[in-house]
């Protein structure tokens, strides 16, 4: 059985110094999360990525461009893994205090997807540090 292996990455990373408007808490941050994979998997790719933006330090158009990207991907994803079953929540990790990442299973009728947001503290408030899916699920499992 040959096996088919998708891997699309969005993972950008910002300079501290970048202006944006920031999370008090991770519980905050998570809450957007949630919502952006909500919208991920009803292919609202542009309401996805606009929650996040005004959290994410990059200049709006390019978190833009990635959800144009996502989009125009989307269709291979679809084709080799059907259509969306459900999502779901999998962890919170912490890197040190400075960092963390949450991950999301998009569930599909034939596969699943990762979906992981990285956020990062600077100082003292959480800004979004990364954002990206692929299928890599043996990940899962460190």
């Amino acid at each position: 059985m040959k096996t088919v292996l998708i891997t699309i990455v969005f993972a950008i990373l910002i300079p501290a110094a970048a202006r944006a408007d920031h999370f008090d808490s991770l519980e905050d941050a998570r809450k957007i999360a949630d919502r952006a994979v909500a919208f991920f998997a009803e292919e609202k790719f542009a309401e996805g990525y606009g929650l996040l933006k005004p959290y994410w330090p990059l200049p709006p158009v390019e978190i833009d461009n990635l959800a144009n990207q996502t989009n125009t991907q989307w269709p291979i994803v679809r084709q080799r893994f059907g259509t969306t079953v459900s999502t779901e929540f999998v962890e919170q990790l912490a890197g040190g205090s400075s960092f963390s990442r949450v991950i999301y299973l998009q569930k599909f009728q034939n596969h699943a997807i990762r979906w992981v947001f990285t956020f990062y503290k600077p100082k003292d408030r959480w800004v979004v540090n990364a954002v990206s899916f692929d299928d890599q699920i043996g990940q899962l499992f460190h």
